[in-house]
């Protein structure tokens, strides 16, 4: 009998338990989905302006063009004027001034690029003249001694036989002179002459001329001696020891010992002259008063 009641009160006790863990089960799992259902919330609520944002950003960029709904209506071209301009033209107007723009544009570059072509052959072809300019007027001359053939020539290949015949020819013109050959001889001598040597041979001579044709004075040059030096660059000094017999009236005055001193360059030719040659500087003086000077040559022509 007590055993009985033993049992039952110990299965009644196991119920019990058994509803008490029940009870605490479904509140936990009450309290669970309330806790979701709250967290749910607070990140709704922290979501929401991030998604209208995105919202916005969405209807902006996708309007009515990009749907489509609008697009018969924008290809169409407007109809009616403006300020009484026919609108239905209006594209194609637009298509053409955009063609001739673009055509301009083409044709504008072409322009540059022909212009910037025929430049450079012009400067390039200038260049090329400029050259043969320069090579044209190098000093190379054409001398005709025995007018006989040309020969070509430059200072640094005329021969030493054309300078000494220019020398000589030079010495005795202004040397031998006569009152009927003075004004020749000493016009003859002038042409060769510098214009500044000119002009004061011709001013210190003229007195000399009168005395000449007055006196009926002759003089007969002879050379003994002579010097020429070249720079090998076309110039030339000349140093010549001479004899001068002076006569007045048919007598015989006697003779004296002179030194001419010439300085000479070589120029170009010249119609009508048989030296190309230049005088530039030019002394007379007697033997007694001339001072030796030593002479330190570059290249000795003839003596």
């Amino acid at each position: 009998m007590q055993e009985g009641l033993l049992k039952k009160s110990k299965l009644l006790n196991l119920k019990m338990e058994n509803h008490s863990l029940s009870k605490l089960l479904k509140l936990a799992y009450f309290q669970l989905i309330m806790w979701v259902r709250s967290l749910k919330m607070k990140v709704h609520l922290k979501l929401e302006p991030a998604k209208k944002k995105i919202q916005l950003a969405s209807s902006n960029m996708i309007g009515s063009m990009e749907k489509g709904i609008e697009a018969a209506q924008l290809t169409a071209p407007p109809v009616g004027t403006f300020e009484g301009v026919d609108l239905s033209v209006m594209p194609k107007y637009i298509c053409f001034k955009a063609a001739l723009l673009k055509e301009k544009v083409l044709l504008k570059n072409i322009i540059l690029l022909l212009v910037g072509v025929f430049s450079v052959y012009f400067l390039i072809s200038r260049n090329e003249i400029s050259g043969l300019y320069t090579k044209l007027r190098e000093k190379e001359f054409i001398l005709a001694p025995g007018v006989v053939d040309f020969t070509p020539a430059s200072p640094q290949s005329v021969t030493d036989g054309y300078v000494d015949n220019a020398v000589m020819s030079f010495v005795r013109t202004i040397g031998n002179t006569n009152p009927v050959n003075i004004d020749e001889q000493y016009a003859d001598i002038a042409s060769y002459m510098s214009h500044d040597l000119k002009v004061r041979f011709e001013m210190e001579t003229s007195d000399w001329v009168d005395t000449v044709k007055l006196e009926n004075i002759s003089e007969v040059l002879k050379v003994t001696d002579k010097e020429i030096i070249s720079d090998e660059k076309g110039n030339y000094k000349v140093v010549a020891i001479v004899v001068r017999e002076r006569y007045a009236n048919n007598e015989y005055l006697g003779k004296t010992d002179e030194v001419i001193e010439m300085l000479i360059k070589l120029v170009p030719p010249k119609q009508g002259k048989r030296w190309f040659l230049q005088i530039t500087s030019l002394t007379r003086t007697e033997a007694n008063s001339f001072r030796g000077r030593e002479l330190k040559p570059n290249k000795k022509v003839t003596r």
